[in-house]
């Protein structure tokens, strides 16, 4: 009852701050296109990071190996590899906002009529 409660809260923390997103990505043409490079770049970098951790430690496992960087590698707990996934996504969102805001992306990019 308290994971599903628990989940219902994340769930709905989550909606609110992805409508807020898209509301504001989706209001101008240049900031739908910062959102998605942004967005885009993260996924990229975050598919790439489990899937070179679990490469590594497949090949570990079939070579057997037992110690060294490989074997450190193979034995990386992915729930804490989770919880940088999250920090990732937070400074991610942090420097993309200040690079939006202090470059001034949006009047540099934005047709003048």
């Amino acid at each position: 009852m308290l994971f599903a409660a628990g989940m219902s809260l994340l769930d709905t923390i989550d909606g609110c701050f992805m409508n807020f997103a898209y509301g504001w990505a989706f209001a101008h043409p240049v900031r739908k296109v910062f959102y998605n490079i942004t967005v885009t770049g993260l996924s990229v970098a975050v598919a790439l990071v489990i899937g070179v951790i679990e490469l590594l430690g497949l090949l570990a496992e079939k070579l057997d190996v037992r110690s060294g960087p490989l074997a450190w590698s193979a034995g990386v707990d992915l729930n804490y590899v989770g919880y940088g996934i999250v920090v990732l996504f937070v400074v991610t969102w942090v420097v993309a906002l200040g690079v939006y805001r202090f470059a001034r992306i949006e009047q540099r990019w934005t047709h003048k009529r």
